[in-house]
């Protein structure tokens, strides 16, 4: 009896945890400036974690960086909406197709991860926000720094590091996280705003790439 009791623990296969531990990027603004709820959605959870909202045309939206995320996790996970439930970033769902590796979407996501730490650190130094603010809260301000600078190309040479690390994350984003089909997670204000950036440094200032 003892021995079919080792077999069976042995047959047991480790279960792996979600990628979507140490990523947070569809609920911290990187992805994301708002979030579309659905019509009837309980938001009693979202308003006790502080969770800012906008209404157009009927539509509520909460903001991003999501204030029910901290310490590494969801802090209204059981009450969180159906949205977020419902929500799958283009490398989960690869993961689970068995498109992509466990390992190698981990990969991916802690390169992707470290940019965006350091995006988010430089351009909050930069602009000194009052309040915590998606990606692009943070692009415009900067965005109009720059295109007011007297020396554009000293302040070019000085943040070339902060341009190429947007670069590399919106490729990052645009290549392995952002579902092209989600209706409630729009990343097209964020992700226009960064190709802004982009070109704006790409394109040099008597028009010649």
């Amino acid at each position: 009896m003892r021995q079919r009791r080792v077999e069976l623990v042995e047959q047991v296969e480790p279960v792996e945890p979600s990628i979507c531990i140490d990523c947070s990027m569809c609920c911290d603004g990187t992805m994301y400036r708002t979030v579309d709820i659905e019509a009837g959605e309980d938001i009693a959870p979202l308003q006790a974690a502080a969770v800012a909202f906008t209404v157009e045309a009927e539509l509520t939206s909460f903001l991003q960086p999501c204030s029910a995320f901290c310490h590494g996790s969801c802090s209204i996970y059981d009450g969180r909406p159906s949205v977020c439930r419902k929500y799958r970033c283009a490398l989960l769902r690869r993961v689970d197709a068995g498109e992509v590796a466990y390992d190698e979407a981990r990969k991916l996501i802690a390169n992707a991860t470290a940019i965006r730490d350091r995006v988010r650190h430089e351009l909050e130094r930069l602009v000194q926000p009052q309040e915590p603010l998606a990606l692009d809260g943070l692009y415009k301000p900067m965005f109009a720094r720059w295109e007011s600078a007297t020396d554009r190309a000293a302040m070019k040479k000085a943040q070339s590091r902060l341009i190429l690390d947007i670069t590399a994350l919106r490729v990052l984003l645009s290549r392995y996280f952002e579902p092209r089909d989600s209706e409630s997670h729009k990343a097209e204000e964020t992700k226009n705003l960064a190709t802004k950036f982009i070109d704006f440094h790409v394109i040099d200032f008597h028009g010649q790439r």
